[in-house]
């Protein structure tokens, strides 16, 4: 009796995916030669002070009214800055990334306590400011 097609195909694949399971590992380069991530959604210091900045709002009557203040006018200003230096367009599109990422997925309010939300925002905006900064322009 003959097999059927089923099981040669199914035996096919299985010696095809074996064989292409070597030894062999990929070249690795070091983390210094490296440019940052350019996928769509990586990390970025602008996305990160959103996300902060977002976080603390969503303390609401636990998140101080000063510091609240504070933290939006610093973005605010961060971003001026920012555009004055011609970064209006990367910003904007950073900013797009950010809302569709957050379109789908799920944030805890106030995550950590405002006490912690409002360190994250200041670090957050720190780091967006350094970048801001190291920007020719």
């Amino acid at each position: 009796m003959a097999p059927s097609p089923f099981k040669l195909l199914a035996a096919a694949a299985l010696c095809a995916f074996a064989a292409g399971m070597g030894d062999a590992q990929p070249a690795r380069l070091p983390a210094s030669v490296l440019a940052p991530p350019a996928q769509r959604f990586a990390a970025h210091p602008y996305k990160s002070a959103l996300s902060a900045v977002a976080n603390y709002q969503s303390c609401g009557v636990h998140a101080r009214r000063g510091a609240l203040v504070e933290i939006t006018e610093t973005l605010r200003s961060i971003e001026a800055a920012a555009v004055a230096k011609g970064l209006g367009p990367t910003l904007e599109r950073l900013r797009q990334e950010y809302y569709e990422l957050r379109a789908v997925s799920t944030m805890a309010a106030c995550a950590w306590g405002p006490r912690r939300a409002l360190a994250g925002a200041r670090g957050a905006l720190a780091d967006f400011r350094a970048w801001v900064a190291a920007q020719p322009g």
